[in-house]
């Protein structure tokens, strides 16, 4: 576990993609009423599990996009406690049970520390975004990405700069179905979640692949997010 700021911390991962290894993060926010929030669960380890249970009891479990849903039911049954929310998705793909979608008609229970938005138009994601006030970490899960570690050798370098590298996924990025301009299916309501969003407060954007933003934060979502608005 890494310490971003107070009551925040991440954790890294990693998983198969393609004949490489896709960088995982999972967040942790400690909350003001006690209890952590658990963002994008990763595999859950003894080692983890020890380390987490010194900061606190996890209350809340989210699966913030479709496409994160590997570990949920391995959590549930570890922390069988703690409430699971989950994008609309993710109950079609994994058996879990006694859940709470996350829903724009329901309120935001964690408003006390968090702001949320629902990315409305791309169902592929159901993402929802988190902004921790306290540190301004903007959380964030496959909408913007940074890929910058070295390519690596092997099967592994190639298949990165023949396949995964053309279709977006290098450098500070969006994700790649939205790169190559598809996917929106209601782009007024995608233009309007990306104006909430920029009009944020936040110096830091903690992605759930590859290297955290922290310089040009707003900016750096500013340039990436700008050709939504047209």
């Amino acid at each position: 576990m890494q310490k971003l700021g107070d009551g925040i911390w991440v954790h890294e991962d990693a998983m198969s993609l393609g004949g490489t290894q896709l960088r995982l993060r999972m967040t942790v926010v400690r909350l003001e009423g006690g209890g952590l929030w658990v963002h994008s669960p990763t595999a859950l380890t003894a080692e983890l599990r020890q380390q987490l249970e010194l900061l606190g009891q996890i209350r809340f479990i989210v699966g913030p996009n479709n496409g994160h849903n590997t570990w949920l039911l391995e959590w549930q049954t570890a922390f069988p406690d703690a409430e699971l929310y989950v994008s609309a998705g993710i109950p079609d793909r994994v058996k879990i049970q006694n859940y709470t979608l996350l829903d724009t008609s329901r309120d935001n229970i964690w408003q006390q520390d968090l702001d949320r938005e629902y990315m409305l138009g791309a169902r592929i994601f159901d993402e929802w975004v988190f902004l921790h006030r306290k540190t301004k970490s903007l959380i964030l899960t496959d909408l913007i990405q940074n890929h910058a570690d070295e390519r690596p050798g092997g099967w592994a370098g190639l298949m990165t700069r023949f396949i995964l590298e053309p279709i977006g996924f290098k450098g500070i990025c969006l994700a790649p179905p939205f790169r190559l301009g598809f996917m929106i299916r209601d782009k007024a309501g995608f233009a309007a979640f990306i104006k909430k969003v920029q009009s944020w407060d936040f110096d830091r954007i903690v992605v759930t692949h590859g290297d955290i933003i922290e310089s040009d934060a707003q900016q750096t979502f500013k340039d990436l997010t700008e050709r939504f608005l047209d």
